[in-house]
């Protein structure tokens, strides 16, 4: 089993939750791999290279099952993959772990794009985003909105199991989506928690489930 982390919007593999899981994986002797979505510029990101970089990523590994772990933004490209089967033969997507997963994209909660919001975006061409795995500000085009907006992760129906996280006071993406996706799958396990986006309060109680999801000792 490999597992492969997919980190959120403007983040990084060195954000707190990927290194949590990357610690704790480590030492249960799993393989944890955590892709650096950003590359190779983060003003040219979009869904389509995300979903091409994962899929390059997980040919490049020795043959085994895969487990994606995908937070937020990661969660929308996870389900994405699953759905699509990004990897082959030699490495099916068995499991989905997602965290706050944005399997719709709410454009009006992304303070990120400005008091112009999409509109404002698009005559720009490009805005300016605090990414907080560089901890500073970089520009992202416009294309990034027009290349998501072919993508749907809410409608795909999986047969992969998934055990999924979501906070109740998250401010970046709504729990009713979450449960209405959770609710439309074949086989998941839905964990509503009194916390934010960013679940930091809850990764003890993540870490124990995932672990038993995945037939691991806590």
């Amino acid at each position: 089993m490999v597992v492969v982390y997919l980190h959120g919007f403007a983040s990084s593999p060195q954000s707190s939750k990927a290194t949590f899981f990357a610690e704790r994986f480590g030492a249960a002797g799993i393989t944890f791999v955590c892709p650096d979505l950003n590359q190779p510029a983060f003003a040219a990101l979009t869904i389509s290279r995300m979903l091409d970089d994962l899929e390059k990523r997980i040919s490049s590994l020795p043959p085994s099952e895969v487990v994606l772990i995908g937070s937020s933004l990661g969660g929308f490209v996870a389900v994405e993959a699953a759905g699509r089967q990004a990897g082959d033969a030699r490495h099916p997507i068995t499991r989905l772990i997602l965290l706050a997963p944005a399997v719709e994209l709410e454009w009006d909660r992304w303070s990120e794009i400005g008091p112009g919001g999409v509109e404002g975006w698009r005559q720009a061409g490009a805005v300016d985003v605090y990414h907080y795995g560089l901890d500073r500000h970089e520009r992202l085009g416009f294309n990034f909105y027009q290349d998501a907006a072919q993508y749907e992760p809410a409608s795909h129906r999986l047969t992969q199991p998934l055990l999924i996280f979501q906070g109740r006071q998250d401010e970046s993406v709504s729990p009713a989506i979450v449960e209405r996706f959770s609710q439309h799958q074949a086989a998941s396990t839905l964990h509503l928690l009194d916390d934010t986006h960013q679940l930091k309060n809850s990764l003890d109680f993540i870490w124990r489930e995932t672990a038993r999801f995945l037939g691991l000792r806590p």
